[in-house]
């Protein structure tokens, strides 16, 4: 179709309605929302694929950084966040983040729209199965499990474009953290990748071909600019709603939903 500027802000906007009032409806990271909607509408207004899943990343971490500083201000004030497991959590999960800047640099768009599919598919296998508080062990691991935790969630977050709540709180509520702390720890987690992600996505893609007009490496600027504030408005009001909802179904909604947008995105790949 040819390209009109009209149309793509509408579209934009209407993404960032729809994925800050899901995320704020269902309690997740925008990112999870965002990705599909990106990779749906990027290559209807020309974005190249070879680029594809490198942009809606970027973008999305781009997206993520005020929303995750207000998030982590508000745990910090609510005395949620524990900042001595943060001093040993954080280091890992930022080398991570640049273990999955570096992969990024080497692997297609359609593989990085693989992984995320497949993980997409196994999350909402996961949540429908499984309780918000499902837990492997009582007490928390040590250091090097710990460490190994923070750097695979940093790593498979980055290339996925995720701020890693998605996977933070579940496998900390695994291993005994409670529900509440394990939140904050995944909101304060989720402003490091969203920091550092966004810079490796600049810097990779600098100088690459095929990026939207006006994009910063691979973020790109007028999706940030549209979608920020719609974002910002849109997730308290998911919020309230989600508050007179039960909890477990919400989760058990939304992995549905989460299984099948997997199921589309495998089926536009494979066959």
């Amino acid at each position: 179709m040819e390209f009109s500027w009209v149309t793509y802000i509408l579209s934009l906007l209407a993404a960032g309605i729809a994925s800050g009032f899901i995320a704020g409806l269902f309690g997740v990271g925008g990112g999870i929302i965002r990705i599909p909607i990106f990779l749906f509408l990027f290559p209807i207004f020309g974005i190249h694929s070879d680029v594809l899943m490198h942009v809606a990343a970027g973008t999305s971490l781009m997206l993520a950084i005020p929303s995750s500083i207000m998030a982590s201000y508000a745990q910090h004030k609510a005395g949620n966040l524990d900042l001595n497991f943060l001093k040993t959590w954080v280091p890992a999960l930022v080398v991570g983040v640049v273990i999955g800047i570096f992969v990024m640099r080497y692997v297609s768009s359609r593989f990085l729209e693989q992984v995320f599919a497949i993980v997409i598919l196994l999350i909402s296998i996961q949540m429908f199965f499984t309780g918000s508080e499902f837990k492997i062990t009582k007490e928390f691991p040590g250091l090097i499990v710990k460490s190994l935790s923070a750097l695979f969630i940093g790593t498979l977050s980055t290339i996925m474009g995720l701020t890693g709540g998605t996977f933070t709180t579940p496998v900390l509520t695994a291993y005994g953290y409670s529900i509440h702390r394990s939140i904050a720890v995944a909101t304060a987690g989720g402003f490091f990748i969203s920091i550092f992600g966004t810079g490796g996505s600049i810097i990779n893609g600098l100088g690459i071909h095929g990026r939207p007009e006006f994009s910063l490496g691979y973020v790109d600027l007028t999706a940030v600019l549209v979608m920020i504030v719609p974002i910002i408005i849109m997730a308290p009001q998911g919020v309230r709603l989600a508050n007179h909802l039960s909890k477990e179904r919400l989760r058990k909604i939304f992995s549905i939903f989460l299984f099948i947008v997997a199921l589309d995105m495998i089926r536009g790949l494979y066959f």
